[in-house]
């Protein structure tokens, strides 16, 4: 636990600011697969849209802008990250080159760099099966009869 703990502090502000886009994005994509999953199962059980929902949370749609966001933002931040790292070891020469110093600025560089990368990663494969579910619903809808009720 350390470790991460370490792992976490050595990428500085920027790794924060990672670490909550990730969370939101676990979030929102661990949300729209529940909804999404329990809207294709009423469908198959041959309900129509539940009273109150709105057309794009029928359709599977609702989020998908916030999760798209939190996917392009991940690598900007990371790139973000990389030019502080890149700031700090410049600093680190002008300081008289310590090579302590520099390593640190280069670690912190390719550490959010890194972790910008990844969450952008996993973030598209997540949205891709998200889109597909709501392509499998859609397609339900309409086998059911229903594709009129929520597109309003």
């Amino acid at each position: 636990m350390m470790h991460l703990w370490r792992w976490l502090v050595d990428g500085g502000y920027t790794m924060a600011a990672l670490c909550v886009v990730s969370t939101v994005l676990c979030f929102l994509v661990l949300e729209r697969l529940l909804a999404t999953g329990a809207q294709i199962r009423s469908v198959r059980a041959g309900g129509a849209a539940p009273p109150g929902r709105s057309a794009a949370d029928w359709a599977g749609l609702r989020r998908m802008g916030l999760i798209r966001a939190c996917i392009v933002v991940a690598p900007l931040l990371g790139l973000l990250g990389t030019v502080a790292g890149i700031i700090q070891t410049f600093e680190g020469i002008l300081c008289g080159g310590y090579v302590t110093e520099m390593s640190r600025g280069i670690h912190k560089a390719l550490h959010t760099t890194q972790y910008g990368l990844a969450v952008a990663a996993a973030g598209l494969l997540a949205e891709q099966v998200l889109l597909r579910r709501i392509r499998k619903l859609t397609c339900l809808r309409r086998a059911a009869g229903g594709g009129a009720e929520g597109d309003g």
